[in-house]
């Protein structure tokens, strides 16, 4: 199963969280981020308004983890010639 989208999720919370705010609200090191994200998403008419802050912010959290580049491809390998 996978989350809820990210816009369907403002649409219930009004707000468009940034990074810095969802690492108040969510865990960016916790392991099982995605497994709150899911099961947030799976009985959705039964949140609260923190239910639907905390979702956002593990889905922006999660959506920030998938932008970073690998350390290899950030750091090219120089090579002397």
């Amino acid at each position: 199963m996978k989350p809820m989208k990210l816009a369907e999720v403002r649409k219930h919370t009004g707000r468009r969280l940034t990074y810095a705010e969802a690492v108040k609200l969510a865990n960016p090191g916790d392991p099982f981020l995605r497994n709150m994200a899911v099961a947030l998403s799976l009985h959705s008419w039964n949140n609260t308004p923190q239910d639907w802050l905390r979702l956002e912010a593990a889905l922006v959290i999660l959506h920030h983890k998938g932008l970073r580049t690998p350390l290899s491809e950030a750091l090219p390998i120089r090579r002397n010639r």
